[in-house]
């Protein structure tokens, strides 16, 4: 079947919500994907920052597609995406109000608890990103199969993805055998999939539903290229200082790399996330049994200040195995990457750039269990 680019809407989208996390490269499919289908009922099961929500509600609304949307979300984090504060969820209700009230709304709840808010064959389309071990996901796609209506589509978050825990690729692999399916392979990957008996679907769908054909490349081409201008302009706004503004600006990202002499990798790496203003206590397990001498503390924050008054990590019997809280201490941390150390006393940095880095000197024995807890305070700065 020929389907040409001249027929996808995404082309004039201008996305509100971008550059949050492991969605932004598939929010023009996502925007696409609405504007054809028209789903009566869109529901996704784990929202977080609103990346992809917000992209099937704008769709939505400039599409005029009549959708009514629901986010389900306990919004506290979990392993996988890391722990987090009530900014998030600020965040994404106070833009969800702005834009999408009329038809869309937010959940505050587990999955299990608010599946029987929806009748059974009731659901157009489904996004599952939840917690993504191949438990929780095989026991989230069990239990809201039965509310996508048949010839539904599902949308299946990190299909590609290994390590980590992750097993949603083997939940895909299984699924994908029970009906028309594509996936869009570029980790972490994004698996489409209609709900049996198949029926008529529109071009977009039956494109990449068909046998390999030319017109799947280019859609995927296309859609890798609009990321990729996605990418550059969020890379312009950190040359030019706009990212203050952009939509992850309120928010700081840590993320923990731990080591043993080797190199440090996003599969040995935990998360958290905070808001700005106001000092934080946060605590980062370390979800590895791995024996570790070293660990790196990186920071997705949007050129702010960062004052640190306290470093702790604990062994997994409570036993402390470093700390810094003095400008002896302090100035015994090397950093690397886009930051500048501001003063000891207080300890503080300011970040320049998209990868600021704090090694902190390495244990004199290795440990296992460890966690890493933090006070610290994020400004932006002007």
């Amino acid at each position: 079947m020929s389907f040409e680019r001249h027929d996808l809407r995404s082309r004039r989208f201008q996305p509100l919500r971008y550059g949050l996390g492991a969605w932004t490269e598939h929010i023009f499919f996502a925007y696409d994907l609405v504007a054809q289908l028209k789903p009566r009922l869109l529901v996704e099961l784990g929202t977080d920052r609103g990346e992809s929500y917000f992209a099937f509600c704008q769709s939505a609304l400039e599409n005029q597609t009549g959708t009514r949307c629901c986010a389900i979300d306990h919004w506290r984090g979990d392993a996988h995406a890391g722990t987090y504060d009530e900014t998030t969820f600020h965040s994404v209700s106070a833009h969800n109000r702005a834009h999408y009230a009329p038809f869309s709304t937010l959940i505050r709840s587990t999955f299990d608890d608010a599946r029987n808010r929806f009748e059974p064959e009731s659901i157009d389309l489904l996004h599952i990103d939840g917690h993504h071990s191949e438990t929780a996901a095989r026991h989230d796609l069990e239990s809201w199969l039965p509310q996508l209506r048949a010839g539904g589509i599902l949308l299946l978050h990190d299909v590609t993805m290994h390590g980590r825990d992750f097993g949603v690729w083997k939940v895909w692999a299984e699924l994908k055998k029970r009906g028309r399916s594509w996936a869009f392979e570029q980790p972490p990957g994004l698996g489409v999939w209609e709900k049996p008996p198949a029926g008529p679907l529109p071009p977009l769908l039956e494109t990449l539903f068909a046998s390999p054909n030319e017109s799947q490349t280019a859609l995927r081409d296309y859609y890798q290229q609009r990321n990729t201008d996605l990418q550059a302009k969020l890379g312009q706004q950190w040359r030019d200082g706009t990212i203050r503004s952009a939509p992850m600006a309120d928010e700081t990202v840590l993320q923990i790399f731990w080591a043993n002499g080797g190199g440090y990798s996003e599969e040995q790496s935990a998360h958290a996330r905070l808001g700005h203003g106001v000092r934080k206590d946060v605590v980062v397990p370390l979800v590895t049994d791995d024996s570790v001498t070293e660990l790196r503390i990186d920071f997705y924050s949007a050129l702010t200040t960062i004052e640190i008054a306290a470093i702790e990590v604990c062994a997994g019997d409570g036993s402390l195995v470093y700390r810094a809280t003095t400008a002896e201490d302090f100035g015994a941390i090397a950093l690397f990457g886009d930051c500048v150390r501001r003063s000891l006393n207080p300890f503080k940095i300011e970040v320049t750039g998209v990868d600021p880095q704090l090694h902190l000197p390495s244990f004199a024995e290795s440990h296992r269990q460890l966690k890493v807890k933090m006070s610290l305070q994020v400004q932006a700065t002007a």
